[in-house]
């Protein structure tokens, strides 16, 4: 014990910067009856402070703070009912994207000298929403009938989500880290508003997506 608690105090803690890309989507579920939304992937960056804490020869502790943004494009479909039995099929088309500043905990295990694995939870806090929501009619884009509202989205300032990744050491200082980050909590909510209420003369919503954050991070570190 005593060898082993001498070797521990030997090893440094190291602290360093990371420069990355983040290529990010939507996990989505939707309310009973509407077809679910069809997403594309959004590239955005990522980069921030970044800690090894060495516990012992195998096991780090990661702790880091990144900027992050993140965010998908999608599209759905619904029909909205006018009076004298007419209808109209719409196609809504959005985007969004979000910035964040992410608190990653990762605990790290060096299989070899080059390599290690890593593990942990991410939480993060919502710094800027941008959303663009565009509603097309069916023919050739144009619609048909006066202009519905605009889909409605409402966010959520918090994430909280795991990591899952490897880093592969190129040399003592430079460091390639690639991560895939699944969110737990709903990030916001999409609805449709259409041109009808219910009994208590509340607008109906259709189309509703609860959504939840998923990305692939590749990234670049330097330690100091």
């Amino acid at each position: 014990m005593t060898l082993n608690i001498s070797g521990q105090s030997l090893l440094p803690v190291k602290y360093g910067i990371k420069i990355g890309a983040n290529f990010t989507d939507f996990n989505s579920t939707t309310n009973d009856g509407a077809e679910n939304i069809k997403s594309s992937s959004l590239f955005g960056a990522s980069g921030g402070f970044y800690m090894e804490i060495p516990l012992n020869d195998k096991w780090y502790i990661n702790p880091e703070i990144i900027y992050s943004q993140k965010g998908a494009t999608f599209n759905y479909k619904y029909t909205h009912n006018y009076t004298f039995n007419e209808r109209d099929l719409h196609t809504s088309n959005q985007e969004i994207k979000l910035d964040y500043v992410e608190l990653n905990s990762n605990v790290s295990y060096k299989s070899t000298a080059k390599l290690s694995l890593n593990l942990g939870p991410s939480v993060s806090y919502l710094l800027n929403l941008n959303y663009i929501s565009i509603d097309k009619g069916e023919h050739d884009g144009e619609l048909t009938h006066e202009q519905l509202p605009s889909s409605i989205y409402e966010e959520e300032t918090l994430d909280i989500g795991l990591n899952i990744g490897i880093s592969y050491y190129l040399s003592e200082t430079f460091v390639i880290d690639c991560k895939v980050n699944s969110g737990f909590m709903s990030i916001g909510e999409v609805s449709q508003q259409i041109n009808t209420v219910d009994e208590a003369n509340n607008p109906i919503k259709t189309n509703i997506y609860n959504l939840k954050n998923k990305a692939i991070t590749l990234s670049f570190a330097y330690l100091f």
